[in-house]
């Protein structure tokens, strides 16, 4: 299974941008409910720009949006949007890992199934490369 390497980037730093927002989230989550209970928008938003977790989460996401969009400038979406969802099985990892999340067997069975078929769509793309030449030579 060959990966564009900026899939790779890509997957690491969604993961990673949507592990620090849920830390950062999972933290502010009573003062974002007291100024949204308030109906105190500028608290709110100060709250958020002031947070470096949520600031590093958002550029992080940011920087992924920018590289999703440079892979589809140069692959297929036919096989950007299913390598990139190796992001879910990155994310889950890291989420049981670094969050203590409990995933549970029907999950796991889920995110393997994901596997799976990333593992089909790039073996798709591989065979589709190696067919080119063959059929340009006719």
């Amino acid at each position: 299974m060959k990966l564009h390497p900026l899939v790779t980037v890509s997957v690491i730093v969604n993961s990673m941008g949507n592990i620090l927002l849920t830390l950062a989230m999972k933290r502010l989550a009573p003062a974002l409910e007291a100024h949204l209970a308030a109906r105190d928008a500028a608290a709110l938003l100060l709250t958020l720009a002031t947070d470096a977790t949520f600031l590093s989460g958002l550029a992080l996401l940011i920087a992924f949006f920018l590289l999703f969009l440079t892979l589809l400038s140069k692959l297929d979406l036919s096989y950007v949007l299913p390598v990139t969802s190796l992001g879910y099985i990155v994310t889950a990892l890291l989420g049981a890992l670094l969050l203590g999340e409990q995933v549970s067997a029907l999950r796991w069975l889920g995110i393997g199934a994901i596997a799976v078929g990333v593992y089909l769509v790039t073996r798709s793309a591989e065979a589709e490369r190696a067919a080119a030449p063959a059929e340009a030579g006719l």
